[in-house]
């Protein structure tokens, strides 16, 4: 399914990169930098933070280098966040069939940290947030990638298929199933959910 051209502001911004507009591509790391690493490390394809960091910086000395011979693109985080993950597997040569174990509960200590940083005073409030973070770590690592580029990185389903490597029915399935998931355990509204969702995939 091809991917429709929402994103003009970007397309704009990636043709004055190409041209070898200095603070285009300033901008564009700028932007795009901090998401990367926490894309990168969310990921889990590499515990080595400095990994993720090499990665990134080659991707962006990479994109300055071949900038002349790169196709426009409409979404730069996209293209960005598939080149990532794609160069990351590449350097640590990973197999995710056999980390599965190691990815659930890195994604675990993930969540953890991050529902710790939530000040919520209400003790019923808390026990609900209690319940979302014990959901969450009942869903498989794909479950979790999948609410994680949807919701949070705000991509659609049609970016999140060709990242994945799955087909476009897969993705909405696995959203499906997650969101279900996660209701039954907690018996949130959807859009409350959705929003705490944000503060557990950041």
């Amino acid at each position: 399914m091809a991917i429709k051209p929402l994103h003009n502001d970007d397309l704009a911004l990636w043709q004055t990169f190409k041209k070898g507009d200095k603070k285009a591509f300033a901008k564009i790391y700028q932007l795009y930098a901090k998401p990367l690493l926490n894309y990168g490390i969310t990921l889990k394809i590499s515990t080595n933070l400095t990994v993720v960091e090499d990665c990134i910086q080659d991707i962006f000395l990479e994109l300055w280098q071949s900038r002349e011979n790169l196709s426009d693109t409409d979404s730069i985080k996209f293209y960005l966040f598939r080149s990532l993950k794609n160069k990351l597997m590449r350097t640590v040569k990973y197999d995710f069939t056999k980390h599965a174990d190691e990815i659930e509960e890195n994604l675990e200590a993930l969540f953890e940290a991050s529902f710790e940083g939530l000040m919520i005073e209400e003790e019923n409030q808390k026990e609900q947030l209690e319940r979302l973070e014990k959901a969450f770590g009942q869903l498989s690592q794909r479950q979790r990638e999948v609410i994680n580029l949807k919701y949070y990185h705000q991509f659609s389903n049609a970016q999140i298929a060709e990242m994945m490597e799955i087909n476009y029915a897969s993705v909405g399935n696995l959203i499906q199933k997650a969101l279900f998931a996660l209701r039954q355990s907690i018996h949130f509204p959807v859009h409350f959910l959705l929003f705490v969702i944000n503060f557990f995939i950041k």
